[in-house]
């Protein structure tokens, strides 16, 4: 679906994978170690991370490389006539589950497991009767200076009815409308497809139009995933603005 937040465009995981370990390896390089240490042996064990570091950085951008060539073999297939669309599209989203979730447990540094308290302050509340995903569940906090801003993003898998059911009372008790996209597209498949679309989206901003302070998402995809989101935008804008000065 094009609302779903967990997509696959490998350029942009790569950037992303890139800024993140570039941070990391900042990080590492400055580290501080025990004092008794010699300089010397504060060097070696620094190298000694950098290197482990670039190591699995190779690893991971391997693994983006991976799944881009065989994302690629399957849709030359399609146009050539070897698979069906069906079948293409099975191949892809197994291709995209099996690498994509290597990825993002590699990728993921701040594992979430639950809503933190300023989210809650929001109205956000946990669905009921589903299955977090911790390969995809993540938070970031203004309280880390490498982070530096709150953000929070929780991925819950089961029954598709059970997703949308919640869904719709997260958002009702949040204050969150449905998504002016989604609308859009539930008209146009009434108007130009026999197919309705499957899933739902919540959002308090319009995306590359206009933000909200905290810029609020649930969405539910046509297998039921269902994905909460939310993050300070303010802080956001101005620890990118740091970063950049």
């Amino acid at each position: 679906m094009y609302f779903c937040l967990i997509g696959f465009n490998t350029n942009l995981m790569k950037r992303i994978l890139q800024s993140a370990l570039f941070s990391s390896l900042i990080f590492l390089a400055t580290a501080c170690l025990p004092e008794e240490k010699s300089e010397s042996e504060k060097f070696e064990n620094q190298l000694e991370s950098f290197n482990q570091s670039m190591e699995n950085i190779g690893t991971t951008m391997d693994m983006v490389d991976a799944m881009q060539a065989e994302i690629e073999t399957i849709e030359r297939k399609r146009a050539l006539g070897e698979l069906t669309d069906k079948e293409a599209d099975e191949q892809l989203n197994e291709v995209k589950e099996t690498y994509g979730r290597v990825i993002a447990r590699r990728s993921n540094i701040n594992p979430a497991t639950t809503l933190p308290g300023w989210a809650r302050q929001l109205g956000l509340s946990e669905p009921v009767g589903l299955t977090l995903d911790p390969d995809y569940s993540q938070l970031t906090s203004v309280k880390n200076a490498d982070e530096g801003f709150n953000s929070i993003l929780l991925v819950y898998y089961g029954d598709y009815n059970i997703s949308m059911r919640e869904a719709k009372r997260i958002a009702e008790a949040a204050k969150i409308p449905i998504s002016k996209d989604y609308k859009q597209a539930v008209e146009l498949a009434k108007t130009y497809s026999s197919t309705p679309i499957k899933g739902i989206a919540f959002m308090n901003f319009d995306p590359f139009v206009a933000d909200a302070e905290f810029n609020v998402s649930i969405t539910v995809d046509e297998t039921g995933m269902l994905t909460i989101s939310a993050v300070n935008v303010r802080q956001m804008q101005k620890q990118f603005q740091t970063e950049t000065n």
